[in-house]
């Protein structure tokens, strides 16, 4: 009987020691863990982005920027919203000297592509711009149309479109950028297209 005992005891001394070392390992590997990368701050790139893409090529075409106030839709648009429903990949051939940057930008589109984002008037531009909401952007549409009322027309005749940009998708290290934009001035005035830029010497280009 008290051989049992002691047998039992030293079973029971086993178990809590094995418990103790396990634990004692698993605080020291918790300790000894790396730091999450730390993320980072997409906007202040992003907002850089879309103010040297503005005005978009088909309103410098049409030589807006002289002495015009720019219209920009406060939100952006997604997947949902363009139209054809084209992938950046699929009108775009990535750099051969970064073929990679390209890739992972175009990944981080596909992850993101139903997102928006609502924009604040951060946007450095060298011209007065005005931020229209969805309900601004359907009274501008309206005011392009032949059924027009006077009212609409006077409030946004001094723009010569709207422009309207996607969020800014990024590669891991953000030096490499996909963007849509679109530049609308009425129902058969219209340009889309993606944008591949890429950060050098701390440049967007």
């Amino acid at each position: 009987m008290p051989i049992r005992q002691i047998n039992r005891w030293n079973l029971n001394h086993q178990i809590l020691l094995c418990l103790t070392v396990t634990a004692s390992v698993a605080l020291a590997a918790g300790q000894t863990k790396p730091p999450a990368p730390v993320v980072p701050d997409r906007l202040p790139d992003s907002y850089l982005i879309y103010a040297m893409l503005m005005p978009g090529q088909l309103f410098e075409d049409m030589g807006s920027g002289q002495g015009q106030a720019w219209a920009i839709g406060k939100t952006t648009v997604n997947e949902d919203d363009m139209d054809p429903k084209l992938a950046p990949d699929a009108t775009l051939q990535p750099p051969d000297d970064n073929a990679n940057g390209f890739k992972e930008a175009v990944n981080d589109y596909h992850q993101r592509k139903k997102e928006r984002l609502v924009l604040t008037r951060r946007l450095q531009l060298s011209q007065p711009y005005v931020l229209l909401g969805p309900n601004d952007v359907e009274q501008f549409k309206a005011s392009r149309s032949v059924e027009s009322n006077s009212e609409l027309q006077s409030k946004y005749g001094n723009y010569v479109g709207i422009t309207f940009f996607s969020e800014v998708y990024f590669n891991i290290a953000q030096t490499s950028a996909l963007v849509y934009i679109l530049d609308w001035c009425g129902n058969l005035c219209s340009q889309a297209e993606w944008i591949y830029l890429e950060k050098r010497d701390g440049v967007w280009v």
